[in-house]
C-alpha cells in the first residue's frame, strides 16, 4: 500500500503547494506504516531530487502535454497511477488543478473526499479523521473518512515544507 501524492512544475520549480503535499503524504504514511509515490510531469532531475528530499520514496515520472491543462486526463492518469502502486490514500493540493480533479477522482474511484484539510490526520483503530476549516475558517471541523480509499486535497500554506537529505 502507499499514499500517492499528485505534483505540479510551474515555471520551471516544483510548486510549494505541492511539496507541502509530498510532506503530508511522508507523515500520512508514517502513520499509516506505508511509503509514499509522487506522480509528475515533465519534471527535470533536479525537480525529482526536490520531490524526494520533500519525502517521495517512489516518483512517476510523466512526459504527457494533456497533463498541463487537461483535468480528464489528469484524473485518468492519477487512477491508472493509484490503481498500479495500490493506492489507499491519494495527495492533492486544493488549488485549480485539486479542485478539478479531486471531486472526479474521488468518484470514480468511490473515495472519501475531504477538501481543504489544514491538519494532519488523527489515525486510530481503523478510523481516519481529517480536520477542515468551515464558516469562512472561523471553525474547524473533523471528518471521518470510512471508506477504503481516501482523497485529500490540503489547504496551501497550511503545512510546512521540509526537505530532508535523502
Amino acid at each position: 500500500m502507499s499514499v500517492l501524492v499528485y505534483t505540479e512544475i510551474n515555471k520551471g520549480r516544483v510548486k510549494k503547494a505541492s511539496l507541502e503535499c509530498v510532506n503530508y503524504a511522508a507523515k500520512v504514511a508514517e502513520l499509516t506504516g506505508s511509503s509514499v509515490t509522487a506522480i509528475v510531469n515533465n519534471a527535470t532531475a533536479e525537480q525529482l531530487e526536490e520531490i524526494g528530499k520533500a519525502g517521495a520514496t517512489k516518483i512517476l515520472s510523466l512526459k504527457n502535454d494533456k497533463m498541463n491543462a487537461d483535468a480528464m486526463f489528469i484524473s485518468a492518469a492519477v487512477e491508472q497511477a493509484a490503481k498500479a502502486e495500490s493506492a489507499k490514500i491519494i495527495i492533492f493540493a486544493f488549488d485549480i488543478v485539486g479542485k478539478a480533479v479531486a471531486p472526479r477522482l474521488a468518484a470514480k474511484l468511490k473515495a472519501g473526499l475531504v477538501a481543504g484539510a489544514v491538519d494532519y490526520p488523527a489515525v486510530n483503530d481503523g478510523s481516519f479523521e481529517v480536520k477542515k476549516n468551515v464558516f469562512s475558517g472561523k471553525a474547524t471541523a473533523v471528518y471521518s473518512i470510512t471508506s477504503d480509499m481516501k482523497v485529500i486535497s490540503l489547504l496551501p500554506n497550511s503545512f510546512p515544507v521540509k526537505l530532508g537529505d535523502n
